[in-house]
């Protein structure tokens, strides 16, 4: 099932996202495979940026300047991983299966 277009919210800002399109897709993975990625606002901020890029290339060169929490780039990254399908929606997840470990990036638990 292809996702929907979401709005994504951070800091001050606010985006409309389409769905990720598989070179954004293969831009994030090497990201969440990193042996640094887990718990990195670094890694968080990059994958937004991947993103961000294509529909909005200026908010992705200035992401890393704009004034957000931790908490909050903790959820527009989890937001990305739903739509690029690294991580379910809550809700979604199919009895006894294991939630994909994108989620470990997030300072706050899934």
């Amino acid at each position: 099932m292809r996702a929907a277009p979401i709005m994504l919210r951070l800091g001050s800002e606010e985006w409309h996202l389409r769905p990720l399109t598989l070179k954004q897709i293969q831009e994030i993975e090497p990201l969440l495979r990193s042996d640094d990625a887990s718990g990195s606002i670094a890694a968080a901020v990059a994958i937004v940026a991947a993103a961000l890029r294509r529909d909005h290339p200026a908010a992705a060169e200035k992401l890393a300047d704009l004034e957000a929490t931790t908490q909050e780039i903790g959820v527009a990254m989890r937001e990305v991983l739903r739509l690029g399908g690294f991580i379910a929606k809550e809700g979604d997840d199919a009895p006894g299966e294991a939630r994909a470990g994108a989620d470990s990036i997030s300072s706050t638990p899934a």
